[in-house]
């Protein structure tokens, strides 16, 4: 018998429970495939049938952030919150939206510290909740807290157990098989061991996961693994975020965030022989998968490169293509192996080229601008589709030259550019010139992707 927040309903045949479920599935699913609009035809159908239900308020918050009206969004989850004050899903949804879309940390944050309180939390959601709190922590600047966080979760084992269980099952086992010996399992849920393997292999109710749900699963354990990495490496702890990824790497060989993030860690961690071997590694698994339909040709981005110069209003920067010498731009589809070995970045979206003839190796002050790389592959990572792709292009570009040309922070905000960090900022080759504020802003963007140089 369905049951809708803690009530049962009579459900004969198509009833009113059904059609409520289907108007969700089907709103979920409309919403997966960008038509906001009859998602949110969808979630109101359902709204109406079930007022006092907070799944439909969860799916038109979605709506609303797929739509880019975050306060709309956020008030649907506090709604939804206000009709099931035990219900997680809000909570972390509203979280993130207050995180990453209102840069409002310290509400995100309240939002972890509400769903901490309730009773009803599994392990691994009560693991996902502390790391978010613990990025909360980090966006606020409050680095002590957010490494007393992690320190906790070091104490907590299923996460490490549940890795080496996902990684574990035979191939050549059959699933028939497979389902037999989880039926005999006796899963002790007091045990690390136990907890591990009940996320892993049942739902909720305690009932085998399908195959696919099982993948989805491990999926999901990875992530964990890679936030907790992340948050050390930006705590200034790479040497911890190194040891997590190697072992991660070592049970997950063909997961390329996995070999990324060992790479960053351990070129922080003053490893740059390892670090360039996971960076390669990094190269040849993201080289496997097909550039989308959607991306520009080569030319079209060197002709896009070339109008974003133009148009910009900072004069050093549009004379870089209207100067008697433009730098030459070049387009590829990955950074070559030679630079990756040289320290560079291999998910890197654009790369300064500079001449390096007749320069003191030990001042690189006076070195030429003669050229823009640009990674067709990298640049569609970061994008969805073709309209998001325009404003990436603008962003790594933009960065990009206003880093090696070291313009000043106005001039960056003036772009819409965050300001350069202190480590860029001591790598910047040409000294800064005096500001040069275009008259308008050119957009601005969210917050900018980690680069890495060779001091």
């Amino acid at each position: 018998m369905p049951s809708f927040d803690g009530e049962e309903y009579e459900d004969h045949g198509y009833g009113e429970a059904s059609r409520y479920a289907a108007h969700l599935d089907r709103g979920w699913a409309l919403l997966e495939q960008g038509d906001t609009a009859s998602a949110r035809t969808s979630a109101e159908h359902a709204a109406e049938a079930r007022p006092d239900d907070p799944d439909a308020i969860v799916l038109l918050g979605a709506i609303a952030l797929a739509e880019g009206e975050p306060d709309e969004s956020l008030r649907s989850y506090d709604r939804a919150i206000e009709l099931d004050p035990e219900y997680l899903e809000p909570y972390t949804a509203a979280a993130q939206v207050c995180l990453f879309d209102l840069d409002d940390p310290g509400r995100a944050l309240r939002y972890c510290e509400d769903a901490l309180e309730l009773e009803s939390l599994a392990a691994f959601e009560r693991f996902d909740l502390e790391l978010m709190a613990a990025e909360c922590d980090l966006a606020r600047g409050s680095d002590g807290a957010a490494r007393e966080r992690l320190d906790s979760l070091d104490q907590v084992a299923p996460l490490r157990l549940a890795l080496e269980l996902g990684a574990a099952p035979d191939p050549e086992q059959s699933a028939d098989a497979q389902d037999e010996e989880d039926a005999s399992l006796e899963i002790d849920l007091q045990t690390d061991r136990g907890v591990a393997l009940a996320y892993l292999r049942t739902d909720p109710e305690g009932e085998l996961l399908e195959d696919e749900e099982r993948v989805e699963r491990v999926s999901r354990v990875i992530q964990l693994a890679l936030r907790l990495a992340r948050l050390r490496t930006d705590l200034g702890q790479p040497t911890r975020a190194g040891a997590l990824m190697t072992d991660v790497a070592q049970w997950y060989p063909g997961e390329p965030d996995v070999w990324y993030l060992l790479s960053e860690a351990t070129f922080r961690d003053g490893k740059p022989a390892i670090s360039a071997a996971a960076a390669l590694r990094v190269l040849e698994l993201d080289s496997e998968h097909a550039v989308p339909g959607w991306a520009p040709s080569p030319a079209r981005l060197h002709a896009k490169v070339l109008t974003i110069l133009r148009e910009c209003k900072v004069p050093r920067l549009r004379m870089l293509a209207e100067g008697d010498q433009p730098i030459a731009i070049v387009v590829r589809e990955s950074p070559a192996p030679e630079l990756i070995l040289e320290g560079v970045d291999p998910r890197l979206a654009a790369l300064a080229l500079a001449s390096r003839a007749g320069i003191d190796a030990s001042d690189p002050a006076g070195a030429t601008l003669t050229g823009l790389a640009l990674y067709r592959r990298n640049l569609c990572r970061y994008a969805r589709d073709a309209e998001q792709l325009e404003a990436e292009l603008r962003f790594s570009v933009l960065d990009e030259l206003a880093t090696f040309l070291g313009l000043e922070d106005s001039v960056r905000a003036a772009l819409g550019l965050p300001p350069l960090p202190p480590s860029l900022r001591a790598t910047a080759v040409v000294a800064a010139p005096p500001a040069e504020e275009p008259e308008e802003p050119e957009g601005k963007r969210r917050s900018s992707r980690r680069r890495r140089r060779l001091s």
